[in-house]
This record gives structure tokens, C-alpha cells and sequence, in this order.
């Protein structure tokens, strides 16, 4: 095993942006898994977040993964408790060996309406719904 490998001490979930018409002109956008990796991820220096600002941009994280791993700019992270966005794809070595991947601690928020459900029926029993809930609905 090459020392590399043994600095992955993470299991991070790639998820993929998917971008579908929703037939008005607009478009729905959602998440799908594209792989699982082994990785690690640490918090940007100072001077890595400096190189960013000089550059117009803001990066919070970076992560470290084998190279070949199935990310694109843009992409979801989810490692834990942290979710970052992908921001951009280094090979520092040009060894082949692994990529640094510049991220964006981000809080995402979701749709309400999870596998058809009405919210109400996820977040409180029938008997606790709010007032309000019976007189919209």
C-alpha cells in the first residue's frame, strides 16, 4: 500500500448536479450519488484561502482524493457532517498519484416535499399538525 493510501481516512459521497426541465421554461434541479471515495479533507490554510481571494474566489476546504475519482466542478461532497461544493481539480505532483481538490463549505437546503410527502406527515404526527396547516389545506 503506498503511503498515500494510508492518509485516506474518510469515506466521502460524490453526488452529482442533474438539471430536468420542469416544463415552464425552468429547470428542477437535483443531486444523484455518483461514487463513494476514500479521502481526506482538512480546512484551507491562509495563505491557500489568500490565492483564492487574489483570484476571486473563496475555498474553505481542501480534499484529498486517489486521482480517477468521478468529480467535476460543481459537485456535492458529503463527508459526515460537511458538505462542500467542488470548486476545482489540482494534480499537484503530476505524478499521477492523487488530486487537491479546492471546496466551499456549503449548507444545502432541500426540498420539503421528499418522496411525495407532504411535509406535515415527515415532521409531526396527525394530531400535532399547526392550526394554520387545517386552515390552507
Amino acid at each position: 500500500m503506498p503511503v498515500f493510501d494510508s492518509l485516506l481516512n474518510n469515506s466521502f459521497t460524490i453526488a452529482r448536479r442533474l438539471r430536468t426541465t420542469d416544463g415552464q421554461g425552468g429547470w428542477a434541479v437535483s443531486y444523484s450519488v455518483a461514487e463513494t471515495v476514500e479521502g481526506r479533507i482538512r480546512p484551507a490554510s491562509g495563505v491557500e484561502r489568500e490565492v483564492a481571494a487574489a483570484e476571486e474566489r473563496q475555498i474553505s476546504h481542501v480534499l484529498y482524493v486517489r486521482t480517477g475519482a468521478d468529480l467535476e466542478r460543481g459537485d456535492r461532497v458529503v463527508g459526515g457532517d460537511l458538505q462542500v461544493e467542488v470548486l476545482g481539480i489540482r494534480e499537484p505532483s503530476l505524478a499521477g498519484e492523487h488530486w487537491e481538490v479546492d471546496c466551499l463549505e456549503r449548507q444545502f437546503e432541500e426540498s420539503l416535499h421528499v418522496a411525495g410527502a407532504y411535509w406535515p406527515d415527515r415532521y409531526w404526527p396527525a394530531r400535532a399538525w399547526p392550526v394554520w396547516y387545517w386552515m390552507v389545506a
